[in-house]
């Protein structure tokens, strides 16, 4: 598959989920049942937070839908489709990823169990937001370093 058509496709994607979870607003109807108890136990100890955070959440999946479409477009002029990555760094991406995710759900659900006052949870969303932008800039930071000790000598 081209690159075109896979941003194409993740930016369509993205985009419908975006739209629905706009649509469906405080809803915790999932397809997966295990997904839908854990919504209804945020929504149940977050209460306004949750529904902040789930608008948010929407709204970035349409501002990454409309970056996944620019990088559809950007790749159509493209001679060669495939890139020559090395793959030590997709193993250390994968590896950094995975650490991050897992780091911060932890964090999360810590928080989440251990608050027992709905005031204590106040400002959860903005600190929660305010938390994953320095996670990535560090990460971003990681990961430049990692190129230039690693592939530049």
């Amino acid at each position: 598959i081209q690159f075109t058509y896979f941003f194409l496709c993740l930016g369509i994607f993205m985009l419908l989920q975006g739209i629905y979870g706009l649509i469906k607003k405080g809803s915790t109807k999932s397809i997966i049942p295990i997904f839908e108890q854990v919504a209804i136990y945020e929504k149940e100890k977050l209460g306004k937070e949750w529904e902040k955070e789930q608008r948010v959440e929407n709204i970035w999946k349409l501002i990454l839908s409309g970056l996944m479409f620019f990088q559809s477009f950007s790749f159509q002029t493209m001679q060669d489709p495939f890139f020559h990555i090395e793959p030590k760094f997709l193993i250390f991406l994968f590896v950094m990823a995975l650490a991050i995710i897992n780091i911060s759900m932890l964090f999360r659900f810590r928080k989440i169990d251990r608050s027992t006052e709905a005031h204590g949870l106040k400002g959860f969303t903005k600190e929660s937001n305010m938390m994953a932008m320095a996670l990535g800039l560090l990460s971003v930071i990681v990961i430049f370093g990692f190129i230039v000790i690693f592939f530049l000598p």
